[in-house]
Order: structure tokens, then C-alpha cells, then sequence
């Protein structure tokens, strides 16, 4: 009662005002005006974040491809990374000096941890450890001895790199990127007869790494700052550190054990439940980065009756809270959904590392077979996974395929489905039971508004909890990205193996090949990140030692020649190693 009399503003002269359901309740009255999820909209769940993922302007601002380059413009927006993506970014400087393009490409706006795969344009290049700036440490041909790529993180202490300090009588120590990740790149000019090869773009190359992003994710089952994907811990980091909201802790560890439970996909690779992998900007509005992270983890977002955020990612949970006709002021049911708002099918497109790390369209759910089907495309960009987008594909397609939708408008109940005077979890799921009409529904909460004090707005769909089961056999085929080679004839190199490997590290070998072939190495960790880092190997090299594997891991190895006039061979068969 205390805590209703302080959402309700009721007078605060008496002993109520003492107790702390008063305070709690007038402090969730104050945070609701304005409040954290949008305006008077207190809570939001997968069948309304859905309608943000249709192809629009702002979805397009999130599209991985719209990021791989480097541009030059008057105001640069702020972009953070969070767990492993490909992306570029916008110059921050760039000049002519001793024959060579110097550019500097901001990756992220914070510190990362380091990048994976370096690109430029579409090349896929190893670097050297030569330690003078005005020497070339690309090694690749035709490219090796025309540029250098010198990464930088954004850790504290970060000084102003050496080779452009001297280039630039401009440029002083000041000229640190302090706090900012990118790279310090020189590209020289080739003679006009190979000028096409080394630069096909006709200028400075695009660099557009694969990277690992922000490092700093408070992870408070073990209280340390990490990087990882884990989609608990990238929503609190946007919360706390991007929008500048408080999270409960205590919640945020349950949501990310639910986040790291590790299902097969249909190739047998083991999959974390929900991952976050991908680029938001502050070009961006609120909204789309809501948008982006909550459906890419099937979350439903609310603020906490506690001034709080909270959160719960996707999975089943049994309802603790009954609401029958009298606890509306008014309602509706409404059975089925017709025409364009019930596709057919849905085909996520997502970001996907085999195809360069575009979207790319994944396969079809299909909720219902049509002559001429009508397919939903959402915008899931955070996803880099076609195990997960399939999973978010079933559940988007059982929400718009769902039996009844339920609006209404309810009075203090609404309070209760918010946690409650306690400040706890929300209701995200709430039993339904209408004794005259013979219903008894599971209902997901879609969307709550608080229209005024004490009065609140809901529509709820109904689901089961086979909605949120997902197994490899439901997997639907997906769409292959290699090539189309033809018959280059490049052959596969011979006697690949891996010589030794243990606390971390390994080394690869093979054969000595043709020097009119390159080498390409794609290893993989099949517990966290299943999906390929490449690495391209120098001219007549017959070995590459890695060292920064997890140690007692499981990796998959393969390799496979690349011709410049010819093309690639394909990848040898697997080897696999513990590191």
C-alpha cells in the first residue's frame, strides 16, 4: 500500500511518508515520466522491437557493409564495437609526406582489445614486426614494400606514433588518439605499371579490419573487466556506460548464464545462446540501438520500479503472475493476424563472417507454406551467427503467427507486472485466465505505456514455451558464401599439419610450394568464437606460428593457395589441434 501511495503521489504528512515502499514508489513515479525505455513506454518485448528492424534510414545507418570504409568529413560520430566485427571507420587525419598517404582510420571510440584480420580493400594481409616506421610491414604481393599498418588500442599511456610525429612538423605529441583505437597507415606510390595491382581502388586502401572491441565489460560473476560477447554483459555496458543508466548486478549475472548456455548448431560447432557482436554509432538514435541489441538477444526491456534497467534475454520462463478480466479497465482479444502483418516465412539478414562479414540473408523459417510466399526480412545486424538469427527467425515468426493479441488498459496491476514495491524482475510472461469465455492463455507482454498515474496501457500476444526451444534439427539450410571458382587449377598445398601446439600457441606447416602461390590459414576456437580468423602467409613460406590461442582449447585448421592471376585452390581438409 506504502508503495502505491508513493507512485500515486498521495500525501506524504503521515507515517507512510516514513516507510521505504513510499520512497521507492515516489522515485518509480519520477523515473517513469521520460523513462528509460521511450517516453511513457515502461516495458518492450520482441513483437514490438520487431517493427524497428524493417528496412528504413536509421536500420541502414547499422549495416555492416555501409562500415567497411574510411571517410573524410567535417563531424565524425562516436562508435562503439562490442564483441568481434569488421568495420572501418572515419579518418582522423590524413596527409602527404616523403612520397607516401598517410591516414589515420578511427576503429572505436574506446579501447579494443585487438584486431584479429587485418583487410585492406578486400585483401586479407599479414604484417611484419619490422620495427621502423618508414619501412613497409605488409608482406603480401604485390602490395609488400607500398605500406604500413600500425594498430593502435586506445590503452592508457597511448604515445604519438613515431614515423608520423617525423612526417608532420604539425603533428605533436598531442596527436595521441588518447582513449581511441585505429591504425596509423602509410601507403607509397608503385610504378604507374603496376599501380592497378597495388591499388585497385585507384587510391589509399580501405582498411576495414576484423576486430575484438571493447575490452572493458564489468562481468559481475567474477567482478572483472572483460571482453566478450555475452549479450547480458554488452546490454549493462550500453546501459551504464553508453546511456548512463543503473542496472541490477545481481541480474545481469542470471541474464548471462542464461546467455552462455552452449547448444549444437546443425554442423555440430557448440553456440553460446546470445551473442552481441557488432558496431553502434551516435549518428544512431536511441531507438535503433535498442532495437538492435534487444531482438538480436530476444530481450525484453523495462524499467525497474527501482529506477533501474532491467532486462531478461530470450528463453521460456513460467509465469508467477495471473490477470483476469478485473484487472482491466477495458480490453480486447483479438484471434489471428491476416495479410502483410503475418509473413509467411521470415529470413533474418544478419552478419555473417563467412561472407566477409555483410549481411547476409539467412535461411527461411517457414511459419506457414504459400504458393507465393510473403517473407519478413528483420534487420538483425548484432547477430554474426546463423544458428542464432534461425532461432530469433522461429520466434519472430511464432509472435506474428500468434493465436490471440490481447489490448487493454489497466490500473495499480500494472505496478505488479513492473516487480512490484521490491524493485525486482518484471513479468515478462503472465497467465491469462477469462472463466466466461473459456480462456487460459500464456501472454508475453509486448508493449506497456503508462498513459497517466496509476493507469497503464498493454498488448500482449500468446505463446508457448515450445516458441523459445530451438534445436539443431530446426536449423534451416543455409546459404553457402564461397565463390564460384571455376577450374583454376590451383592445387591444394600438400602436407599440412600442425607441428606443435600447447599453452597457447601452435605451429602450422606445410609443404614448399610454387612461388607463384600465396598461402591462406583460417583457424578457428570452436567453444566461443566458431567462426574463422584468416591469416595470408608470405611469399615461400612453409610455416606460421601462432601464439595467441586460448590454452586447452579445441582449434580447427585448414589451408589453401591463392593465385593473383589465378584465383584459390579450396581449403585442405580440417586438422585438428588442442592449443
Amino acid at each position: 500500500m506504502a508503495f502505491v501511495g508513493g507512485a500515486l503521489g498521495v500525501g506524504a504528512s503521515t507515517a507512510l511518508a516514513a516507510t521505504a515502499a513510499y520512497a521507492s514508489g515516489a522515485a518509480f513515479a519520477g523515473t517513469l515520466v521520460g523513462g528509460f525505455v521511450v517516453r511513457t513506454v515502461v516495458a518492450i518485448g520482441l513483437s514490438a522491437l520487431a517493427a524497428k528492424l524493417a528496412p528504413s534510414p536509421a536500420a541502414a545507418n547499422a549495416s555492416p557493409i555501409e562500415r567497411m570504409v574510411n571517410f573524410a568529413q567535417p563531424v565524425s560520430y562516436a562508435e562503439w564495437v562490442y564483441g568481434r566485427t569488421r568495420k572501418g571507420g572515419p579518418v582522423g587525419f590524413t596527409g602527404f609526406a616523403n612520397d607516401k598517404r598517410w591516414y589515420v582510420p578511427i576503429l572505436a571510440a574506446h579501447p579494443i582489445k585487438g584486431v584479429v584480420q587485418h583487410r585492406l580493400d578486400e585483401r586479407i594481409v599479414s604484417l611484419t614486426d619490422a620495427a621502423d616506421t618508414n619501412a613497409s610491414n605488409v608482406s603480401e604481393s604485390p602490395i609488400a614494400g607500398y605500406g604500413r599498418v600500425d594498430v593502435f588500442t586506445g590503452d592508457p599511456g597511448q604515445a604519438v606514433h613515431a614515423g608520423l610525429d617525423a612526417a608532420f612538423a604539425e603533428i605533436t605529441s598531442e596527436f595521441d588518439f588518447e582513449g581511441l583505437a585505429g591504425a596509423v597507415i602509410w601507403a607509397a606510390r608503385p610504378p604507374n605499371e603496376s599501380y592497378t595491382q597495388v591499388f585497385p581502388g585507384g587510391r589509399q586502401w580501405q582498411y576495414s579490419p576484423v576486430l575484438d572491441g571493447k575490452k572493458d565489460l564489468y562481468d559481475p560473476r567474477d567482478g572483472q573487466y572483460k571482453f566478450s560477447a555475452n549479450a547480458a554483459l554488452v546490454f549493462a555496458d550500453w546501459c551504464v556506460n553508453v546511456m548512463g543508466r543503473q542496472v541490477d548486478w545481481d541480474e545481469i549475472a542470471d541474464e548471462a548464464d542464461a546467455c552462455d548456455l552452449v547448444e549444437p548448431d546443425a554442423a555440430g560447432i557448440p553456440r553460446k545462446r546470445w551473442e552481441l557482436n557488432g558496431t553502434l554509432s551516435d549518428e544512431q538514435d536511441y531507438e535503433t540501438h535498442r532495437a538492435q541489441l534487444a531482438t538480436a538477444c530476444d530481450a525484453f526491456v523495462y524499467d525497474r520500479t527501482d529506477g533501474k534497467v532491467g532486462f531478461t534475454v530470450g528463453r521460456w520462463l513460467e509465469p508467477e503472475l495471473t490477470l483476469g478480466p478485473d484487472d482491466f479497465l477495458s480490453f480486447e482479444i483479438t484471434e489471428g493476424q491476416y495479410g502483410a502483418d503475418a509473413p509467411d516465412e521470415v529470413a533474418a539478414l544478419y552478419t555473417e563472417p563467412e561472407n566477409g562479414w555483410r549481411e547476409t540473408p539467412s535461411g527461411a523459417w517457414v511459419a506457414r507454406v504459400a504458393a507465393k510466399p510473403v517473407t519478413d526480412q528483420p534487420q538483425i545486424f548484432m547477430v554474426s551467427n546463423h544458428f542464432q538469427a534461425a532461432r530469433l527467425n522461429k520466434r519472430l515468426a511464432r509472435s506474428k503467427h500468434a493465436q490471440y493479441q490481447l489490448r487493454g488498459t489497466i490500473g495499480m496491476k500494472g505496478y505488479e507486472i513492473l516487480g512490484g514495491r521490491s524493485g525486482g524482475r518484471a513479468h515478462r510472461f503472465v497467465r491469462f485466465v477469462h472463466p466466461e469465455l473459456g480462456l487460459d492463455l500464456y501472454l508475453e507482454v509486448g508493449e506497456m505505456a503508462r498513459e497517466s498515474l496509476g493507469l497503464f496501457s498493454l498488448s500482449a500476444n500468446t505463446v508457448q514455451p515450445d516458441d523459445f526451444a530451438f534445436t539443431a534439427a530446426e536449423e534451416p539450410a543455409r546459404p553457402t558464401y564461397e565463390a564460384v571458382e571455376g577450374q583454376t587449377g590451383v592445387p591444394v598445398p600438400s602436407g599440412f599439419h600442425v607441428a606443435t601446439a600447447g599453452n597457447g600457441a601452435a605451429t602450422f606447416e606445410w609443404d614448399a610450394q610454387s612461388p607463384a602461390y600465396l598461402q591462406d590459414i583460417r583457424y578457428r576456437r570452436l567453444s566461443v568464437f566458431p567462426f574463422w580468423t584468416q591469416s595470408a602467409v608470405g611469399s615461400e613460406q612453409t610455416t606460421l606460428n601462432v601464439s595467441d590461442l586460448a590454452s586447452g582449447e579445441d582449434y580447427e585448421v585448414q589451408i589453401r593457395n591463392r593465385s593473383n592471376g589465378l584465383g584459390v585452390s579450396d581449403w585442405s581438409a580440417s586438422e585438428t589441434f588442442t592449443a
